[in-house]
């Protein structure tokens, strides 16, 4: 009984160990997911920018080799 005491001890040592890394994973991953978001946020507004710029908003307007 006391050796498989032991063995289950062992065990959740080295569980407890691995869910902290991966907990460690998880939320740099977190961090960098929203990192991402705010850069495609900027992207998106600087796309939009663009396209109110160049006017291609308006639906008839004649390709710029004409």
């Amino acid at each position: 009984m006391k050796d498989e005491l032991e063995k289950l001890e062992i065990r959740l040592s080295y569980l407890e160990k691995e869910n902290a890394e991966l907990n460690e994973v998880v939320l740099e991953q977190d961090r960098t997911i929203a990192e991402m978001l705010k850069r495609i946020e900027k992207l998106e507004m600087n796309v939009q920018d663009l396209i109110e710029e160049s006017g291609e908003s308006r639906p008839n307007r004649k390709p710029p080799h004409y």
